[in-house]
């Protein structure tokens, strides 16, 4: 009977208007929500890491040649230019040597001219013998014809056989002259080829000769020190008077005599961690602070990568030129880097504002529809710096975002939209 009049009470009341229909969407008490629009804005993907300005190039520059040091022209703190004379180190007895090696030089080259001179004599009596042969052997056949014509004169009674015997003795003369003559031959030849020999080995006596000076001409010049490049001297070990070793040829614990550095372009070197090793790249840009330049920032790029993670720090190694002609910047000093690593122009939402269906495998976005309720909307997201996700695609831009939201809102969800 109670549940019969109830039901009949409240027919009453929808008759007359006292009580309204309520709507599902408003079921529950609505959510207070704060609400954002798509921006296009420029996203940055970068990565901020610890930094050390070095020298672009440092030497540290030893003896080659021990003797005394001479004159100093440097000191600590000075400019030198590429070339330049920065120590004179003494070593009489190696410039005794190349005095020696330059006579030895000028002696070898005098036996060669001397040599060429035989050489030319004994070409010479070479002709001259190849000719007397000739002369000879026309000798011998006249004598031969004398002595054939005198037998037959003594045949024939015409002249007494004495004519005979002189003729024949004649030419046993030519012949034997002949013989020695073809004899001389082969001793002049032999000295031909005794001269060649003796200037074959003359000139490759000049060659070593020749070789010895220049080597000696160079360890001279290792006497003296010189800047290998254009830069400043940053560390000097060495007085006029010290004795000068070769590191190599001592206990090698010597410090180098001088240190030359190339500073007026800084090699800056960032240690890279893995994750985000794979997204820097040549020419990206950097921005550089350093605590003793407060309140500056250099720009530059980056300028060469290792290309390998160090396996002890999982870090790789990359490298910044900066540009230094003022000298501010001095190597040693620590400093941050910031590589851009990425940047573009996109549609953007703030980074709680997506977010991912229970299985994961889809982002949305709370949507607010008809000012009143919630509509799941699935994006594709881009670029994330941290504060804003890039939105590829599933939004035009005007929609109403709901950020700031640390719980779940179900699709269709009556919400009240607070003022911003």
């Amino acid at each position: 009977m109670k549940t019969e009049l109830a039901r009949v009470f409240c027919a009453v009341l929808l008759f007359t208007g006292c009580l309204q229909p309520v709507s599902p969407a408003f079921a529950a008490d609505a959510v207070s929500v704060k609400t954002v629009q798509p921006q296009l804005a420029t996203l940055r993907k970068t990565t901020s890491q610890p930094a050390t300005a070095r020298a672009y190039y440092e030497a540290e520059l030893y003896a080659k040649v021990a003797g005394y040091a001479g004159k100093l022209s440097v000191d600590i703190g000075d400019v030198v230019a590429v070339g330049q004379e920065l120590l004179r180190i003494e070593v009489p007895e190696m410039e005794k040597a190349f005095e020696r090696s330059v006579a030895e030089a000028v002696r070898v080259k005098a036996d060669i001219t001397r040599v060429q001179a035989a050489m030319q004599v004994s070409k010479a009596l070479v002709q001259q013998a190849v000719a007397d042969i000739q002369k000879g052997e026309a000798q011998v056949a006249a004598d031969q014809s004398e002595f054939d014509r005198a037998i037959d004169l003594v045949k024939s009674g015409a002249v007494t056989p004495k004519v005979k015997d002189e003729a024949e003795n004649r030419l046993r003369a030519a012949r034997a002259s002949l013989e020695s003559m073809k004899e001389n031959l082969n001793v002049t030849r032999a000295r031909e080829r005794a001269a060649a020999a003796e200037f074959t080995a003359a000139e490759a006596a000049a060659t070593v000769a020749q070789k010895s000076m220049e080597e000696m001409k160079v360890m001279l010049e290792y006497s003296s020190i010189k800047a290998p490049f254009a830069g400043l001297v940053t560390q000097r070990s060495v007085d006029p008077g010290d004795l000068v070793r070769n590191p190599a040829n001592s206990d090698g614990s010597r410090e180098p005599l001088f240190t030359v550095s190339k500073v007026d372009v800084l090699r800056v070197t960032v240690p890279v961690p893995e994750k985000d090793a794979v997204w820097v790249g040549k020419n990206d840009a950097v921005e550089i602070s350093f605590p003793a330049v407060p309140g500056e920032v250099f720009k530059s790029v980056v300028s060469r990568a290792a290309g390998r993670l160090d396996p002890m720090t999982r870090t790789m190694s990359v490298e910044i030129d900066l540009k230094n002609e003022k000298g501010r910047l001095i190597p040693g000093m620590y400093g941050n880097v910031v590589i851009i690593m990425q940047e573009k122009t996109g549609l953007v939402v703030p980074a709680d504002a997506v977010r991912f269906n229970e299985s994961g495998s889809e982002s949305i976005v709370y949507v607010v529809k008809g000012g009143s309720a919630i509509a799941h909307v699935p994006v594709k997201i881009g670029m994330d710096d941290g504060h804003h996700i890039e939105i590829l695609s599933g939004l035009t831009g005007g929609e109403r975002i709901v950020t700031h939201m640390l719980n779940r809102l179900a699709d269709g969800q009556a919400v009240k939209v607070l003022d911003n």
